[in-house]
């Protein structure tokens, strides 16, 4: 009788990731896993005791590949980097995002609830954002990802016109954020100014 072939949970997660990929989280399944790497359900229930469990580990997954989106990005400002990071994980996984967004916020609960730490954490390393208090800095990331969310979500469905570049959304989302930014300080220097 031949062994047994063993699978890795992450070649599991893989496999399951792949899927999301292309048909969409909810589209996971035990039975399309094993399909994708030829084999019976049994290997997968040795990692994962169901198909919750399978889709936590590919969030974890998603999770991961944004923090590593942000960290690619260049720009000095840390809420320009995530606004192109999350554009870039828009452009390159659009049927995840619009899970990710479009779904009553089953899946983005649990990915805001990881990132956010994450990301406040970096925003506060900013030096052009020194000074401020935490309460303004959650507001100011909060306009940010509405803008970001906003500008992803078109360029996932085409939504946005054919001469704009990927290049052009970078300029807008950089711009944008820029202004909230500006916005946050004037603001601030205002009300300091009124109590002088």
């Amino acid at each position: 009788m031949a062994p047994k072939v063993k699978f890795s949970r992450e070649q599991i997660i893989d496999a399951a990731f792949e899927i999301a990929q292309t048909e969409g989280i909810d589209a996971i399944t035990m039975r399309k896993i094993a399909k994708k790497i030829n084999s019976s359900v049994a290997p997968i229930y040795v990692n994962f005791k169901d198909v919750n469990e399978l889709n936590e580990a590919v969030m974890e997954r998603i999770i991961s590949i944004s923090l590593q989106l942000i960290k690619e990005e260049d720009s000095v400002n840390p809420l320009i980097r995530m606004g192109k990071a999350c554009l870039r994980f828009a452009m390159e996984y659009s049927v995840i995002f619009r899970d990710l967004v479009a779904k009553n916020g089953k899946y983005m609960q649990g990915y805001d609830i990881k990132m956010m730490p994450a990301l406040m954490e970096e925003i506060q390393k900013d030096a052009e954002l020194r000074g401020l208090p935490v309460d303004e800095l959650k507001k100011i990331l909060l306009k940010i990802i509405i803008f970001q969310l906003g500008l992803s979500i078109m360029a996932a469905n085409s939504l946005l016109p054919e001469e704009l570049s990927k290049q052009d959304m970078m300029d807008i989302l950089s711009s944008a954020t820029d202004d909230v930014i500006m916005s946050a300080k004037l603001k601030r220097g205002f009300r300091n100014d009124k109590r002088s």
